[in-house]
């Protein structure tokens, strides 16, 4: 087993898909757009992914819905996830942010306190990553039986 579970690769771009909440092709797509090894490695003919990936392309989608154009959104993801968040986290970046370093993790309970004086893009990140990290687990308990 690997010293870091967060970015070992060892998820194929189907799973991947699965527990980002994506379709494969958009996934397939996202890869030839972007440097591929950004976000998976190629060993033999498959790219792999790692949890950390699959959480990076589940959020780029989440900011891309709310307009963020799908470059800046695929770097802040990867700007904010190098470690995964608290489950309580929510991400929270002005609306229309063109900055990959906009943005930042509040808990839930903050959100009520936010000063809402211009429009914000919440996203439930802590959530969406401990739902990807426990689908990563059970897959891995699974290949291990």
């Amino acid at each position: 087993m690997l010293a870091d579970p967060w970015r070992e690769r060892a998820f194929s771009i189907g799973e991947a898909a699965a527990m980002a909440g994506l379709r494969r092709s958009q996934i397939d797509v996202w890869i030839m757009r972007q440097p591929a090894d950004l976000f998976s490695e190629k060993r033999g003919h498959r790219r792999w992914l790692s949890p950390m990936d699959i959480s990076v392309l589940a959020m780029a989608h989440q900011l891309e819905r709310a307009g963020m154009s799908l470059l800046t959104a695929i770097g802040c993801a990867f700007e904010h996830l190098q470690n995964p968040p608290a489950p309580d986290a929510v991400f929270v970046i002005p609306a229309g942010s063109t900055s990959c370093t906009a943005g930042r993790f509040i808990s839930d309970r903050d959100v009520m306190r936010l000063p809402i004086d211009k429009t914000v893009i919440l996203i439930p990140a802590g959530e969406i990553v401990a739902r990807i990290i426990a689908a990563c687990a059970d897959l891995r308990q699974t290949a291990a039986h």
